[in-house]
């Protein structure tokens, strides 16, 4: 009987630190799943920061250059083709100003879908945690129900077993020694 209470105990443990154990590995597995997505999310947009710091950049450069040379057209009185430089640095600015807008909104939209798709995988992940969680309280509860009908019973098997043996005994010390 002791055996028997000590496996069904033992079981019992072992049932409880799987199921810990399998919740532990879920909620790891979740914030590693949720971080790699931040991670993707954060170098998306700080590589879509670069970019558009870097076309930016050209676009100084480009600006400075056009300049450098309407300076020279201007010294050389072709304001002519100065007023045909300044028409197509603006053109390229506008287009250039259109097209970092473009990209910066691009990026803003990739990285807000990265947090969504972080945001949806954690909130699931943590859903599935938890009905795994609730399904092994049920399990936990289940066993430990048949456990103590089991012990019941081996209670109830002893107290007979008890009962018995001391009827025997006592009608066999009456045989033996006469009846009181």
């Amino acid at each position: 009987m002791t055996e028997d209470n000590n496996n069904l105990e033992d079981d019992l443990k072992n049932t409880v630190e799987h199921t810990e154990n399998t919740i532990n590995e879920s909620t790891d597995a979740i914030a590693d799943k949720t971080t790699s997505l931040k991670e993707n999310a954060t170098e998306a947009f700080d590589s879509a920061k670069d970019k558009a710091s870097e076309l930016a950049n050209d676009a100084k450069e480009v600006l400075g250059n056009v300049k450098d040379k309407a300076t020279e057209f201007i010294n050389e009185d072709a304001k002519e083709i100065l007023g045909n430089a300044k028409d197509k640095a603006s053109e390229f600015a506008d287009e250039a100003g259109d097209k970092i807008n473009e990209f910066t909104d691009a990026a803003k939209e990739k990285a807000t879908d990265f947090a969504e798709d972080a945001k949806e995988t954690y909130t699931e992940k943590k859903a599935k945690a938890q009905e795994f969680a609730g399904e092994a309280s049920e399990k936990i509860s289940e066993f430990a129900d048949a456990a103590e009908d089991k012990f019941e019973d081996l209670a109830e098997d002893a107290k007979e077993t008890y009962t018995e043996a001391k009827e025997k005994t006592k009608g066999f010390f009456q045989k033996l020694f006469g009846k009181k």
